[in-house]
């Protein structure tokens, strides 16, 4: 290549110089037209389709994505084009559309795009590209700005390259750029982008209480996020918000295909560092936001745009630091299978969801979350029984999380049963019962299996009752009241007790504790009776060492307390800290005071119970007493 006159380039490339309106003259009939998709779309050149389509007879539009509401397509007639996406993200006109059989849509994943444009599997076949880009710079080299994604195998792969030259194109970093050589026309247009807003598209403003939920979910969201983590984020309004809340992370990095500009503030408070990551730098496909968003992506060497070939390859992504993947859906079932779509209606497809979520998989420590509000606007729960219509967009397989605003159901490695109370726990409280019934209809849980309920049967919302006690620098235990998933763990500690601490907790040597026994600890109605456990480890690796309860006591306002303590976690202050929780919950519930059962050789209870700030009564002199406190009845020497 010889050297490039950025001085003169318009002047010396006159030939290849159109206006919108020579693409009729370019464009043949029977061409397979592709344009730049998300807010990279050439608008000065597709308006020229959109208008008078009849002149471009039987040529058929393919594109990514679209976030332009321009019309391919007649509601009432067909047109001489035949319009077909491989995404059906941003445009309701699109999505429209096709679900009324006058746009054709392609289930596709991002990855295989490429595989069916170029070499022996090319099944894709462009007559001419529509792009938009940079001005050449001094090299003579244009930059395909804020989407390289599939438009740069399109440059190699058209017949035909078209492009609109808009300044306000930002030059972009990475492997973003194209030879002025290999463009066949150009026009010149300076004008802004298409801007991309979560809550334009489709669904307008949220309620108070639709924003609140989304809110609580960024929050869960953000728990799983370790510092030093490499996140993917896909698209939806949960995506958008979820950055707010990574603010007090430290050393993210970003392998992401769609970079949105809510991550803008996390790169300049160096949240975002990559400094622990495979790959030093962001690494992205594609960009949407605003024109500030845009300017700030010029020319920034720390971020770096890659085909989607390149990008989207789940080895590549696997190498990836504690890779998190995080997405949104429109369903889910209670096996953790998740969809995009609606029972009739199609509604987004898949894009890159399914790699980048086995690349996650595969990655060390990393994560795969799938996030959605617990209803639909309409008030329909978003947690099936299964997904008996719909299309499977990401298999339960590679799913690890599933949240909504009601809680965390962790998945990975869970049975059906397991999965299935985990999934209940966190749909709406109204349909919890509902899906229990299917459940068993299905025989997939126990016949017996409970969820919490108040004695009238009314299902009861899980507490936000959580904390940490740390006992020692190398100590904390993270204390929460009891989920009915806690079943398994619950029965661990149990086991683990030797036969002297089985005795001081039931009165009797237990050699077993069945599911029965077991459910009547994990189920409660957080009033009148209420379960805490003491947890060890993440959500991954959780340890339950300990348990307090407290149980009404029939006929009274007292309630009656049992505490457990794995033997490694003694000495620890742990039994002291428990009772003094229960008698703080108990108090918020309206009751006046504590009671129980106490063996004599249990002396490190009856040491507890002595230093209470109440007066303790204690009652027999046999092998066990019982104990009563009110909280009344204060001991002020204590």
């Amino acid at each position: 290549m010889g050297q490039f006159d950025v001085e003169n380039w318009r002047e010396q490339s006159k030939s290849k110089e159109i206006i919108p309106a020579d693409l009729e003259k370019i464009i043949t009939p029977g061409s397979r037209i592709f344009f730049g998709s998300g807010c990279s779309e050439p608008i000065f050149l597709t308006d020229e389709l959109a208008k008078d389509t009849y002149r471009f007879n039987d040529c058929q539009i393919l594109h990514f994505f679209s976030l332009s509401e321009r019309e391919f397509f007649d509601e009432l007639k067909p047109t001489s084009f035949r319009h077909n996406t491989l995404s059906i993200v941003g445009s309701t006109k699109l999505r429209k559309a096709i679900n009324l059989g006058h746009s054709d849509f392609t289930p596709i994943s991002s990855s295989e795009i490429p595989r069916l444009l170029r070499g022996k599997r090319q099944r894709i076949y462009i007559d001419v590209a529509l792009l938009q880009v940079t001005p050449p710079d001094n090299n003579g080299y244009c930059s395909l700005g804020i989407n390289v994604d599939i438009n740069k195998t399109m440059v190699d792969m058209a017949r035909i390259v078209i492009v609109q030259i808009n300044p306000q194109m930002p030059r972009t970093m990475g492997n973003s750029f194209i030879q002025f050589e290999e463009i066949d026309y150009y026009c010149y247009q300076d004008m802004l982008l298409l801007e991309y807003d979560p809550y334009r598209l489709g669904s307008g403003i949220e309620s108070t209480e639709q924003s609140s939920s989304l809110d609580t979910i960024s929050k869960y969201i953000a728990q799983l996020i370790e510092n030093g983590s490499t996140l993917n984020i896909g698209i939806g309004k949960i995506c958008y918000k979820l950055p707010q809340y990574l603010a007090q992370k430290k050393d993210l990095a970003i392998y992401s295909e769609v970079l949105q500009e809510s991550l803008m503030p996390l790169i300049q408070n160096d949240v975002i560092t990559c400094k622990q990551n495979y790959f030093p730098h962001i690494m992205t496909s594609l960009a949407i936001g605003s024109q500030r968003f845009y300017q700030f992506l010029a020319n920034h060497p720390f971020i770096e745009f890659h085909p989607t070939e390149y990008l989207v390859n789940i080895p590549r992504i696997a190498r990836n630091h504690k890779m998190c993947s995080i997405y949104s859906a429109m369903k889910v079932d209670l096996l953790g299978q998740a969809t995009n779509d609606l029972k009739s209606t199609v509604f987004e497809g898949t894009g890159g969801e399914s790699d980048f979520m086995t690349g996650s998989n595969l990655s060390d420590r990393g994560k795969c979350i799938v996030a959605l509000p617990s209803t639909t606007k309409s008030g329909k729960s978003r947690i099936l029984p299964l997904l008996n219509y719909e299309p499977v967009s990401l298999r339960a397989i590679d799913v690890h999380y599933i949240i909504t605003e009601y809680g965390i159901a962790y998945l990975r490695g869970k049975s059906i049963r397991e999965r299935i109370l985990q999934m209940i726990g966190i749909a709406h409280p109204k349909f919890r019962q509902e899906l229990l019934d299917q459940a068993k209809k299905m025989n997939k849980v126990y016949q017996d299996q409970q969820i919490p309920t108040t004695k009238d049967g009314v299902v009861v919302i899980y507490p936000n009752n959580f904390w940490n006690y740390t006992p020692s620098e190398n100590l904390t235990i993270h204390f929460r009241a009891v989920q009915p998933t806690d079943e398994r763990e619950v029965q661990d500690l149990y086991y683990n007790l030797s036969p002297e601490d089985r005795v001081s907790r039931f009165f009797t040597f237990m050699r077993k504790f069945d599911h029965k026994l077991t459910q009547s600890r994990v189920v409660c109605d957080y009033q009148n009776s209420y379960v805490i456990v003491g947890i060890v480890g993440n959500i991954e690796e959780k340890n339950i060492i300990a348990i307090g309860e407290y149980y009404l006591r029939e006929h009274t306002s007292l309630v009656e307390i049992a505490i457990t303590v794995d033997k490694e976690y003694r000495k620890f202050g742990i039994g002291r800290h428990i009772t003094m929780k229960l008698i703080e919950i108990a108090q918020e519930k309206g009751f006046t005071g504590i009671c129980g059962d106490v063996l004599m050789t249990n002396q490190v209870m009856i040491r507890i119970l002595k230093s209470l700030p109440y007066n303790t009564i204690f009652r027999g002199d046999g092998a066990s007493m019982e104990f009563q406190t009110r909280f009344s009845d204060s001991n002020l020497q204590k």
